[in-house]
């Protein structure tokens, strides 16, 4: 058995004896267009298996981070070749028998950069894989992101000093400055991005909420809106949707940023971040919606105090503490077998009424108290806060 696989390896290798760098690289490419992308990473790894060729090892690690179909530690990497109407998508993170290649894309490119240190697409790769290792792996990889971020940052800079960075390289140092909280930093590299990729919804979306935080309302609205109209996908075109309303709120347009809460809620109903805000404009502005969306918001995490904490701001807020105590009165019932939420309703209501009935607010804390009881260990810190509440109905 051990002879017929070295022999369907022999006879599957390549043929790359006597061709150029160039001839390989195109070839690669033709690979890569057809979605051969096992193949055309053997064949770059023949051609140049000591990793010494800038050019071969940059395309070797495109093929990975944007083809793989396994990633270990972004370190081992499973590829495949498919049909060309099939997307790599559909087989990512699923079981198989694939052949796994180790390549070790930050080790390699270091050194390369140590013999050619003038090679500003070597330090573009690096940052790229640097970049991607952030996006993948959210600070669980072998260096979190205190550590990622200024070698992200360092090397895209000598992508754009050398003159070889793109768009990415440009939205990357932008968006690495918002997260460093230098907003005006980072509004001339979302700029440069959109000036050579004006379709990256992204750069759009980051450069409207930067203006957006250095009070630039008139561009944060003109990038917020450009990016609605670019985003695909649902989760992300309700982000900028809502950022529309964000900014039409600071601007004091409740209309308008009512509409851009909803626009953001029917492209993705039932997030807490659109609810919340179209609650406060629907109560603020006595819309018969607002019981109905008190509802939707609640039904969200009945058991969450967070969510109480919220209706109890937002209620307070236009002095409608009777309509919040009436709503929580029609749970009870619907929510009758359920411990935890029995105990949070009776809390909440108490917590109300401790500001117009104590009397009512010792029923309820006492009522809170025997549901919690029974869910809850006896020293869980809401049985402090219901003796509290019981000490101000004395």
């Amino acid at each position: 058995m051990k002879r017929i696989i070295i022999l369907f390896l022999t006879l599957c290798s390549f043929t790359v004896f006597g061709q150029t760098e160039s001839e390989t690289i195109k070839k690669a490419n033709e690979f890569i267009a057809d979605k051969k992308y096992e193949t055309a990473f053997k064949l770059l790894d023949e051609f140049d298996p000591q990793n010494d060729k800038p050019d071969i090892v940059l395309l070797k690690e495109e093929i990975l981070l944007n083809y793989f179909v396994t990633s270990i530690m972004h370190r081992l990497f499973a590829l495949k070749d498919i049909d060309k109407e099939e997307d790599i998508l559909d087989y990512r993170g699923k079981e198989g028998a694939y052949s796994m290649q180790m390549f070790q894309v930050d080790s390699i490119l270091t050194r390369l950069i140590t013999i050619y240190p003038d090679n500003c697409k070597l330090h573009k790769g690096l940052a790229d894989y640097y970049y991607d290792v952030h996006l993948r792996y959210s600070g669980r990889w072998l260096l979190d992101d205190d550590e990622l971020f200024p070698l992200i940052e360092t090397n895209f800079q000598k992508a754009v000093d050398g003159n070889c960075a793109d768009y990415l390289s440009y939205y990357v140092l932008g968006y690495l400055n918002l997260a460093q909280e230098k907003t005006k930093e980072s509004i001339p590299y979302l700029l440069k991005s959109i000036e050579l990729n004006e379709d990256y919804a992204s750069a759009h979306y980051n450069l409207a909420y930067a203006y957006l935080y250095t009070d630039d309302m008139e561009n944060a609205l003109k990038y917020a809106k450009t990016s609605l109209d670019l985003y695909n996908e649902n989760e992300y075109k309700s982000d900028a949707a809502r950022m529309v309303g964000v900014i039409y709120t600071e601007l004091n347009d409740d209309k308008n940023a009512l509409k851009y809460y909803e626009i953001a809620d029917k492209i993705d109903p039932e997030n807490y971040y659109n609810i919340k805000p179209m609650l406060n404009l629907y109560l603020k502005s006595n819309n018969k919606k607002a019981n109905e969306t008190t509802k939707a918001f609640f039904n969200l995490a009945p058991a969450n105090p967070t969510i109480y904490n919220d209706l109890e701001e937002i209620y307070f807020s236009y002095q409608k503490e009777k309509d919040l105590i009436a709503f929580y009165k029609t749970q009870f019932s619907e929510f009758k077998d359920d411990n935890k939420i029995q105990g949070n309703l009776n809390f909440y209501m108490a917590r109300i009424y401790l500001y117009t009935n104590k009397k009512l607010a010792k029923k309820h804390f006492k009522k809170a108290k025997k549901y919690f009881e029974k869910v809850f260990d006896e020293n869980h810190a809401v049985f402090s806060a219901i003796n509290d509440g019981l000490e101000r109905c004395r």
